[in-house]
């Protein structure tokens, strides 16, 4: 990579961080501002808000990445037009795929902190904050562990685990005694869900129960109780797509596939994640057509408005189609690459625009 291509890479990166700066101080502050009415619950206060949402920090850079890129690449690259410097790079012989070469480079480097973000950082630290979250806004009567926390609802007493070396989510574990304090029934879930009506939905339940002839059996793929539990248990027992890191994704994907279960909910996350990724190269590139462009002498405001039009637009599309997946059981694969697949074709349309 020469001088010029550094520059330019330098120039792009530069306005993708002063975006990122800002975007992050306000995210972070709204994160914050949500914590306030769960403050005072139990033993969640000021410092565990605190801690919670400064392990939220690099799952939020990952999700404002792509718009980030875009809008930072316009704030470069606008610059850049601005003082005219690419107009004497045109004027002295360099090509657009040159310069598209070189935002490329600025473009993959983005999406490679992304991959890194996705597959280790922000899966982990997330998943973390929200265990601390949960275990702090547990009843004082609850016993929380590294691996385990326990919690007595009546007669019930009730097991969230975390196995080490697992996805990162353990199973839930009832146990039920009768006045006498006996054991009566031993029952085991590989996760929960709750639906609209505060019921937990277990998946894989296993129930054993003791009674005077002997021992019953009963083992279902899922089914339905009524607990009366807070929902926030389910931070401790729900595999969440967002909360596992790339491979164990797709670890999760082929468990469910082998065992007949709904898989379409994280296949879509999985391909998603990988678009996402790609998005902030794509987002970096399709920042050079327009500010050959009408934008190459507009103010920052202006190339600001269209850079947040266009990454909400991204957004918007992405989370309204992955909700299709489920609704309309529509294909995972199209659904996530079709956001990318329109990036591309307005890349290429506005590229071959430039003169």
């Amino acid at each position: 990579m020469n001088l010029l291509d550094r520059y330019i890479v330098i120039s792009v990166l530069k306005g993708v961080a002063l975006v990122v700066f800002v975007l992050l101080g306000i995210v972070t502050f709204v994160e914050l501002v949500g914590q306030l009415d769960d403050m005072g619950t139990s033993n969640y206060g000021l410092e565990d808000a605190l801690i919670y949402v400064a392990f939220r920090i690099p799952r939020l850079l990952f999700l404002m990445l792509p718009a980030a890129a875009l809008l930072g690449a316009l704030l470069g690259l606008g610059n850049l037009a601005v003082h005219h410097e690419l107009v004497v790079m045109r004027a002295s012989g360099v090509s657009r795929f040159r310069l598209l070469g070189a935002v490329g480079i600025a473009g993959a480097f983005l999406s490679g902190f992304m991959f890194l973000l996705g597959d280790s950082f922000a899966p982990s630290l997330d998943a973390y904050g929200r265990q601390l979250r949960s275990q702090a806004m547990l009843d004082p009567g609850s016993l929380a562990t590294a691996n385990a926390v326990w919690l007595r609802n009546g007669r019930n007493i009730f097991s969230f685990r975390r196995e080490p070396g697992s996805l990162g989510f353990g199973s839930v574990y009832l146990f039920e005694f009768d006045e006498a304090g006996k054991l009566t029934q031993l029952a085991r879930a590989d996760s929960a869900e709750i639906d609209s009506g505060d019921r937990w939905l277990l998946a894989n339940y296993e129930e054993t129960q003791f009674v005077q002839d002997g021992v019953l059996a009963n083992i279902e793929r899922s089914t339905i109780k009524d607990y009366e539990l807070t929902p926030e248990l389910l931070g401790l027992s729900e595999v969440r797509h967002d909360l596992l890191s790339t491979e164990d994704l797709q670890r999760y994907v082929a468990y469910l596939e082998q065992n007949g279960l709904d898989a379409d909910r994280y296949l879509t996350a999985y391909y998603a994640r990988i678009t996402d990724i790609v998005s902030a190269l794509l987002m970096t590139l399709l920042a050079l057509p327009f500010v050959f462009g009408g934008l190459r002498t507009a103010g920052a405001g202006a190339r600001l408005l269209v850079g947040l039009v266009i990454g909400l637009g991204y957004y918007v599309s992405t989370r309204v189609l992955a909700s299709g997946v489920e609704v309309f059981e529509l294909d995972p694969v199209i659904v996530a690459w079709v956001p990318s697949a329109l990036l591309i074709m307005i890349t290429g349309i506005t590229l071959a625009r430039v003169r």
